[in-house]
């Protein structure tokens, strides 16, 4: 999918019921969740896979091209170049313990320094409104696309991939280092591919990032819509309604379809 043919209205499914989650309307706050925040085990943990360095000539190349990127470095702190090169032939030796180590590093890396906003492309997932929505009780809120990916106030932003087959980053092609990253973050198994997601991330370095400084506010015009669950109370309606009203934001109100699996949404 290219920027041609992205959703122009990302979604948020809340809960009126918490306070967090109301910020994104009343304060048009939105928060980039660590990767560890999520529920599903394999999201964001695509790593290099070492077990391609397959072969004694691979080995010594890969060897050889860390030692090359990171001379500098390495000659600055004093080590020695030889040394170096045999501590890592002698760890490669045991890929299965220098895989581990290397997703260890790598994911508390990711977990401290990533920030994600996850969205949708729909507003009528039945599922997500269980789940995210408070069981159709709540909001899904609609960002404009284009402003959120544009503001400058995220890094990337695109659609989630989905695939049966796992990704592969190999440690001996030098990818880009945003294209590399881009394939961890936006690629999850075919199972989650209902959510039809979106995400936009953040690199939060050289310091590790507060909850409040994950919090990002975005301007009120980003927010083209909102919709209301067809199980919202009376309450939460009129207060939604109430601050939509004052900011021209438009309403709907989700319904069940007559006689099909499928919602439906009137403006109001």
């Amino acid at each position: 999918m290219t920027p041609d043919n992205y959703p122009d209205i990302i979604y948020k499914y809340r809960s009126w019921n918490n306070d967090f989650h109301k910020n994104i309307l009343l304060n048009n706050e939105v928060f980039m969740s660590p990767p560890n925040d999520f529920n599903d085990p394999f999201d964001c943990r695509i790593p290099k896979n070492h077990y391609l360095i397959d072969t004694p000539e691979k080995i010594d190349q890969f060897i050889n091209d860390g030692i090359e990127k990171h001379r500098e470095w390495l000659i600055a702190s004093g080590k020695n170049i030889d040394f170096e090169k045999k501590q890592l032939k002698e760890r490669l030796q045991d890929i299965e313990t220098y895989q581990k180590e290397h997703e260890d590093l790598e994911y508390a890396e990711m977990d401290k320094h990533y920030g994600i906003l996850s969205l949708s492309a729909r507003w009528n997932s039945i599922l997500m409104w269980s789940h995210y929505g408070d069981f159709h009780k709540g909001f899904c809120i609609g960002f404009n696309e284009l402003k959120m990916r544009n503001c400058g106030l995220f890094g990337k932003g695109g659609p989630v991939t989905y695939t049966e087959e796992f990704p592969e980053i190999n440690p001996m092609e030098q990818e880009h280092t945003m294209l590399k990253s881009f394939k961890q973050t936006h690629n999850k198994a075919k199972d989650w591919e209902y959510e039809e997601e979106y995400r936009l991330t953040n690199l939060f370095f050289p310091n590790v990032p507060t909850n409040e400084q994950r919090v990002i506010k975005v301007p009120s015009e980003f927010i083209d819509e909102v919709n209301l669950g067809m199980n919202i109370s009376e309450q939460h309606k009129t207060e939604i309604i109430t601050e939509c009203t004052k900011r021209n934001i438009k309403v709907y109100q989700t319904e069940k379809t007559p006689f099909k699996f499928n919602l439906t949404r009137n403006i109001i």
